[in-house]
């Protein structure tokens, strides 16, 4: 009897919380997950990513592709768990039924995972999302413009970590406010979203005329890392307009044609395309990292208008370029001795790993100070 009596009074305490907390939301629509650690909630960006949320509530609800006159996510359990990085779940069905429809990617400038417990889609490629998604444990920005987020946790975040696989857990949509109530998530709004959505229309692979090249094999190539940074600048390009180029090398410039400093990369942009109005950033092995920003890029990289003075050597362009490289750098440095602290004999760390973070530093931040604001 004592035992009923702390369920219910456990009940009618998480009822009371969560009363409590609706009180503090604001209008929108929210998703509360409820699992055997504990329970915690999600605010959906309804109005940034109406699509991803349309058709995660549908899913959740029953009206998307609903599975044996049940909601398509009954029956969730958390299948995978990576301490410090990611939990993640979203069939049910699987391997009975994998036939879940793709859609594309919403990859919105500002929505980044930049924080634990960032809601995003998982997939397997470009426009490929379906059912499954991933809560972040830490922060993830290399996901950045590679996963759509559509969600945050807005309380409850000490409830992620404690989550185990195999975990069973349900979700409820929580509408408040007039905006809320007002959301649709029916089959025939998300199709239209989805009808609407720009495809991916770049290189599948890098390569001489791709966003990415690593010709010398620099990069870990299992996983495939080049593969993901072209989707990656691809994917940039595709949401903000805005063309970056990388080139990696095994080789240093030639030093005839890189006696005055910027030449060989002003020639190499030009070649590229972006000499003007795009970027081109450059490695040569085994420590030589450049970037070139064409003229129209330059007010957005220094944040103001710009002098000719600027673009002197030595001026203000080149002090930010230098800057913004080292930052990085030792951010790319930071993670590889982190990583280095948790090898095994079995799984090494190596140098190609370091220039992947070393990578992922730099273009992350290169991307988000060129990220249009909304």
């Amino acid at each position: 009897m004592a035992f009923i009596k702390g369920l219910l009074w456990l009940g009618a305490l998480t009822a009371t919380v969560l009363a409590v907390a609706v009180e503090k939301m604001a209008d929108g629509v929210y998703a509360q997950f409820t699992t055997p650690r504990g329970s915690f909630t999600v605010e959906l960006e309804y109005q940034r990513a109406p699509m991803t949320v349309a058709h995660f509530v549908g899913l959740v609800e029953g009206t998307i592709a609903p599975y044996d006159g049940h909601p398509y996510y009954t029956g969730l359990k958390w299948y995978r768990v990576m301490p410090g990085f990611v939990i993640q779940s979203g069939n049910p069905h699987y391997p009975a039924d994998s036939t879940l429809a793709e859609f594309p990617d919403e990859l919105v400038p500002g929505l980044h995972h930049n924080a634990a417990g960032i809601l995003s889609m998982a997939n397997h490629g470009p426009d490929t999302n379906s059912g499954d998604f991933f809560l972040t444990l830490s922060d993830q920005t290399r996901l950045n413009y590679l996963h759509s987020v559509f969600g945050h946790v807005f309380f409850g975040w000490e409830v992620l970590p404690k989550i185990q696989a195999g975990d069973p857990f349900s979700i409820k949509i929580l509408r408040v406010g007039e905006a809320g109530r007002a959301f649709k998530a029916d089959e025939a709004t998300f199709q239209a979203l989805a009808a609407q959505a720009k495809k991916y229309t770049g290189s599948a692979e890098p390569g001489p005329t791709a966003p990415f090249d690593d010709p010398d094999g620099l990069l870990p190539a299992e996983p495939p890392r080049a593969q993901a940074f072209n989707i990656k600048l691809a994917n940039y390009e595709r949401v903000t307009g805005l063309k970056i180029m990388a080139r990696f090398s095994a080789h240093a410039p030639p030093p005839a044609e890189d006696e005055v400093a910027g030449v060989f990369m002003r020639k190499l942009a030009q070649k590229l395309g972006v000499a003007r109005t795009g970027v081109l950033v450059a490695f040569f092995a085994p420590d030589d990292w450049r970037i070139w920003f064409g003229d129209d890029v330059v007010p957005a990289f220094l944040g103001r208008p710009v002098t000719a003075a600027d673009l002197r050597e030595g001026g203000a362009l080149h002090d930010a370029k230098e800057a913004l490289i080292e930052t990085a750098l030792k951010k790319g440095d930071e993670a590889f001795v982190a990583a280095q602290n948790t090898a095994t004999v079995s799984s090494p760390t190596t140098p190609a790993q370091h220039l992947k973070l070393q990578t992922d530093a730099l273009l992350d931040a290169l991307l988000l100070r060129l990220e249009p604001h909304r």
